[in-house]
């Protein structure tokens, strides 16, 4: 059957069309996913902080392994010590392990856009990564509740000092202690501590003294945090859509005039209002045994500085996820009972997906009565020396100092005044590892197009980053010391104006769980590089068919434009003769003398 030239040229032009409507629909696919980012939607919706969310559900009871390595100091020189003869020598045994467990208990959301909870943590022994049982070890320590109430009466007053000191002679107290590990960490039997708390049972509310069993008697503290913006917005739309239902309009009004007053009272912080990080500790902004006074109070604008206040600073167990390297940001831990500031280090790989190494800054344990950041921390303008911070008002005013671990980052002569301590970067710095800042992630692996929405993950040790905004790994190492002042007791004398180590702790987050690993793999290292290679395939797909429709179109134009001759539909033959019929058909187009020169023609309906 002939196919006509018509035919052909309809034929053609629908199979143009359909090229073209196929290259278009492609490149609109292309477009719309880059403008729609289905990555970051799914990224979005897993890792936002809202009831029931995925992120939700994974802070409330975090599956992560966090552990806490005890070092002890133990005292190898007491009796040359005493007397005189040589430097205190201690000899670091350890590590004692504990595992850390931690719940948010109470978590509500709240209409201003913040989060309530109770932080609940427990610690449980771990004896196979321990160097023994902490119930039988016996170590040579300082006696901390003597030293330490000598030296807080020695900074009142020689008069206290001198009367302190007769009143703890009868006591027949010895000067260093040979206890268990146990006791040393969890608590020990001391007639000083049981005659305060018989005393003075709201400030001595505990009958033993134990270095961890206070510093994690954190008790049920009520943290408020701030949400991200999104999500409070999302929440205050709920909330606009419930008053407009329930309630009159003038009612409504008020509560929008509170509610907006708030948010400007927020804004006139010293510190901006970041995703996630604290608004209020016990329905506080701030530490009030570092001077803090309401907002209200006459000279609440010169008492309260950036160093006594929380806003602005997270409490570790959740992080945003738009922190760069560049940021300085704290952490607040009431064992520390102050705030630490963390800064960039470093980058590199954990598990294969690419991190910041953040580690505490230098001046971290520092205080100057000219810094607004520390000042706060120096007493009657008496500041610790480098290196040291002052815990004394969360340990009952005992003169008790933080720092890192060896004194590493101090004052070389703290180190120097005791045998046996070797400050090292690698042992004894404190570091969190967390996913990078957004913009560079995005860039290296979506082409600039995920946005800036708001971990844990970060995601460290206190638990993100930058994607799931918990940390995804950390080691927080932090040192418990004694400092003494005791000059006025010729027993104690050989301690003072010392600061003894006591023990030292490492608070690690090893690894994240197989789940949360495969999880950051799947959205961060797989799902981009999918999503930019169906981009890459759909637009070469689309551009393909709109070029073969431009080269098919081209060639159909060119075709039309020749004239039909029938004589290019015939060929020769080896028989000399034509049929008369097509003879006459043939000579109606011309030429007729040389078609009879022909030898012979036959039609051709090849």
């Amino acid at each position: 059957m002939t196919t006509t030239p018509a035919f052909t040229m309809v034929s053609k032009r629908k199979r143009v069309v359909k090229l073209c409507c196929l290259g278009v629909l492609f490149l609109t696919l292309a477009y719309a996913i880059i403008v729609i980012d289905p990555t970051e939607v799914i990224v979005e919706d897993k890792l936002s902080m809202y009831e029931g969310s995925y992120l939700n559900r994974l802070w409330k009871k975090p599956p992560l392994e966090v552990f806490i390595s005890i070092y002890v100091f133990n005292v190898t020189n007491p009796e040359a010590f005493m007397r005189g003869e040589e430097r205190l020598r201690v000899q670091e045994i350890g590590p004692y392990v504990y595992q850390e467990f931690l719940e948010h208990r109470n978590s509500t959301f709240n209409a201003n856009g913040t989060l309530s909870f109770v932080p609940v943590r427990r610690q449980v022994f771990v004896p196979e990564r321990s160097v023994g049982d902490p119930k039988e070890d016996r170590i040579m320590i300082p006696n901390i509740a003597l030293l330490g109430v000598s030296s807080a009466a020695y900074r009142m007053s020689t008069f206290a000092a001198f009367a302190v000191a007769a009143a703890l002679k009868p006591l027949g107290m010895a000067p260093i202690l040979n206890i268990t590990t146990h006791d040393l960490l969890w608590g020990y039997e001391d007639p000083l501590v049981r005659i305060a708390s018989t005393l003075l049972p709201e400030l001595i509310h505990f009958q033993k003294l134990g270095i961890l069993d206070r510093m994690f008697d954190d008790g049920f503290d009520t943290v408020t945090i701030n949400l991200p913006e999104s999500v409070r917005n999302q929440r205050q739309e709920a909330e606009d859509n419930v008053v407009a239902d329930d309630v009159s309009d003038d009612l409504a009004e008020s509560l929008q005039e509170e509610y907006y007053h708030d948010m400007v009272q927020h804004s006139r912080t010293e510190e901006p209002i970041r995703d996630y990080s604290i608004d209020v500790w016990n329905g506080s902004p701030g530490l009030a045994h570092w001077g803090y006074v309401a907002k209200d109070h006459w000279d609440a604008d010169t008492r309260n500085t950036p160093c006594n206040t929380l806003q602005g600073s997270y409490d570790g167990s959740v992080f945003p996820r738009n922190i760069s390297k560049t940021e300085v940001f704290k952490v607040y831990r009431k064992a520390f009972c102050r705030t630490l500031p963390i800064a960039f280090e470093r980058e590199g790989e954990v598990d294969g997906i690419k991190a910041y190494w953040f580690s505490i800054q230098e001046n971290a344990f520092e205080s100057s009565v000219d810094d607004p950041y520390t000042s706060c921390y120096c007493k009657s303008n008496q500041c610790l020396p480098k290196g040291l911070g002052d815990l004394s008002p969360c340990w009952y005013n005992i003169p008790v100092a933080v720092s890192l671990p060896h004194f590493y980052k101090g004052d070389p002569t703290l180190s120097q005044a005791i045998d046996g301590l070797s400050p090292n970067k690698e042992k004894h710095d404190a570091v969190i590892i967390m996913q990078p800042v957004s913009d560079n992630h995005r860039h290296d692996a979506t082409m600039q197009s995920y946005s800036n929405a708001p971990i844990p993950n970060n995601f460290i040790i206190f638990c993100f980053w930058q994607q799931l905004g918990i940390p995804m790994k950390a080691n927080i190492r932090v040192q418990i010391s004694l400092l003494t002042n005791v000059s006025f007791n010729s027993e104690l004398r050989p301690f003072h104006n010392t600061v003894i180590p006591l023990i030292w702790a490492e608070m690690s987050l090893e690894k994240l769980t197989p789940e949360l690993i495969l999880l950051l793999n799947l959205l961060f290292g797989i799902a981009p590089y999918l999503q930019i290679g169906f981009i890459c395939i759909l637009a070469l797909l689309g551009a393909s068919l709109l070029a073969t429709a431009a080269l098919v179109l081209l060639c159909s134009s060119e075709v039309a434009t020749f004239e039909y001759d029938p004589r290019k539909s015939i060929r020769y033959s080896t028989v000399n003769m034509i049929p008369y019929p097509l003879r006459k058909e043939l000579e109606k187009y011309g030429e007729p003398e040389i078609i009879r020169r022909e030898p012979l023609l036959i039609e051709n309906s090849a």
